[in-house]
């Protein structure tokens, strides 16, 4: 049991369906949230979690070399078992999401199909592998806010996810590169080189930034917004600041800090939306 909770990784699992759960209380605004978006948060978990499984699935051979204690190479789990299990997990995904509404069955069906091709294909892919990973975490915020009923806010809140995510899987990919480079990986900054690499990481947080504000170009947030975000928004200036400088040996320092400041961006949506 250690060995297949270990594969779904429950911490990243149960953090995407929060953000799914927390961009559907700020969709419902005070008002008490549609079952479909609990069915919704089930489905992101069982979902993720089976994205999780197939990664080691697919990342056996590498991780024969690089991560020997993993379940699977260690011989904890056999790929049978665990492809067994990722299966499972996906028609545990399909069925809560049959029970929500049509628009979240419209996003979610897709989004398990990317998942499982993300794993197969795209991972080891540069630049769409990155842009795969972004696209999917931005959607979990639409999908709780369609679970809802409301897309409107939470897509605004994904637009500026998105970039930053983008931003952040380049800068995990120079953080890595020695790693990847013994592994024969074909990452973007292998490909482009460390110093370009940077400065598109910098380009779509600087995105990610701008897009922070058009809450409030568009009148839905007032100036309580603006206080609580933009502290968050000058650390994110001084993440881009960095990866100008090409400051490598805080590459990740700035990926922390990417990190961090998405998930505080989400809870200053929510904030902001109750205080309404």
């Amino acid at each position: 049991m250690k060995a297949y909770l270990e594969m779904i990784r429950p911490s990243n699992s149960i953090m995407a369906g929060f953000a799914v759960f927390l961009s559907g209380m700020i969709a419902a605004g005070r008002q008490v949230p549609p079952l479909d978006v609990f069915l919704a948060v089930i489905g992101t978990i069982a979902a993720s979690s089976a994205g999780m499984v197939m990664n080691d699935y697919f990342d056996y051979d590498i991780d024969s070399i690089n991560k020997p204690q993993r379940p699977l190479p260690s011989g904890a789990v056999t790929r049978r078992n665990a492809c067994i299990f990722a299966l499972l997990l996906f028609g545990l995904a399909f069925l809560f999401i049959a029970f929500t509404n049509w628009i979240c069955i419209l996003i979610g069906y897709p989004a398990i199909a990317l998942i499982f091709v993300y794993s197969w294909k795209l991972k080891r892919s540069p630049l769409s592998g990155n842009f795969v990973v972004a696209f999917l975490t931005s959607l979990t915020l639409v999908y709780g806010g369609a679970a809802a009923g409301k897309v409107l806010l939470v897509s605004m809140l994904a637009v500026s996810a998105f970039f930053a995510n983008f931003s952040r899987e380049i800068a995990k990919d120079i953080e890595d590169i020695e790693g990847d480079q013994r592994l024969g990986s074909r990452t973007l900054p292998i490909l482009w080189g460390v110093g370009r690499s940077a400065q598109l990481s910098a380009v779509c947080l600087v995105l990610g930034i701008v897009a922070t504000f058009l809450p409030y170009s568009a009148g839905i947030f007032g100036w309580l917004y603006l206080v609580l975000v933009i502290p968050v928004d000058a650390l994110m200036v001084y993440a881009v600041y960095l990866l100008l400088k090409m400051r490598m040996d805080k590459i990740t320092v700035v990926q922390k800090l990417e990190k961090a400041g998405m998930y505080s961006v989400l809870v200053i949506f929510f904030v902001s939306k109750m205080l309404q």
